[in-house]
């Protein structure tokens, strides 16, 4: 063999290993962004859970807030929202309510502290859970 058959026969070798290492490089390339769109579908479908919670428990302190309201302005309790509000909202407040006296306003407000206390609770139970959720559920790009 000659010297310039060498030098193409080796040429050629070193194109076909080249074109080895940008097919294996464009595989890799692929699967990292495969697994990359999974986890971004993934953590899509996580942020939507922890979306849901913050709504419920959101909709959960809106609650208690206008029942706080509603005892400071000692609004009428036979009227019918005002009834509903406070039978909802009760079943969220019942293990706070005997944890301290809830001061009188004026004749007949009421400042419910222990309410305050369960928004309190219930806001950081929320952001517990949903760091939770997001811990445990969410993958890493």
């Amino acid at each position: 063999m000659t010297e310039n058959e060498l030098r193409t026969q080796e040429s050629i070798r070193h194109v076909e290993q080249v074109d080895q290492n940008v097919e294996r490089h464009q595989a890799m390339n692929l699967d990292e962004k495969k697994q990359g769109i999974a986890a971004f579908n993934q953590n899509s479908t996580v942020a939507r859970i922890v979306n849901i919670v913050y709504f419920l428990f959101g909709t959960l302190e809106v609650l208690l807030a206008v029942r706080v309201i509603f005892n400071l302005i000692s609004v009428n309790p036979e009227n019918g929202f005002a009834r509903f509000i406070e039978d909802l909202s009760s079943p969220f407040v019942t293990l706070f309510a005997s944890l301290l006296e809830n001061p009188t306003l004026g004749a007949t407000g009421v400042l419910e502290i222990t309410t305050l206390i369960a928004m309190l609770v219930y806001a950081i139970v929320a952001w517990l859970l949903a760091r939770l959720i997001w811990l445990t559920l969410s993958r890493s790009h």
